[in-house]
């Protein structure tokens, strides 16, 4: 494709390339043109100027983030004061993903102790249930 100049005949690709970077705030990239049907492009990481510009911006959304987890986590811990199954706590606080959900909400609250299994010799029987720590 590169010999019939169907390819980035006037070179518009690697101009593309280069402004968009440019615009992002990025260094100029590196290209490699010696392949037939596709130009590499290799850019170099840059601390952007974004970043601090956009501080309050980061912050709101971290902070909006954090919140949010919070708030399932404090949902979670209330429900469990009796044994609930993780399809009963994926219900009640709305979450959808049940590998997301155990990975970043059920195995932290039991690492921590804070929740325990029902049947901690079996961690991935189909009647395991979680229930809140007694103090």
């Amino acid at each position: 494709m590169k010999v019939l100049r169907y390819v980035n005949m006037f070179n518009r690709g690697i101009e593309r390339v280069k402004t968009m970077l440019n615009d992002n705030g990025n260094p100029e990239p590196l290209f490699t043109v010696d392949k037939i049907t596709v130009f590499e492009a290799m850019v170099k990481p840059s601390l952007s100027i974004n970043l601090v510009t956009n501080k309050e911006k980061v912050t709101k959304m971290v902070t909006k983030t954090v919140t949010k987890q919070t708030e399932i986590v404090n949902e979670i811990l209330a429900f469990c004061d009796t044994p609930r199954t993780l399809t009963q706590i994926m219900e009640h606080t709305g979450l959808k993903h049940r590998y997301n959900t155990k990975k970043h909400y059920i195995d932290p609250l039991i690492e921590t102790g804070f929740l325990v299994m029902t049947l901690p010799d079996k961690p991935s029987s189909k009647f395991q249930q979680y229930q809140r720590a007694k103090s």
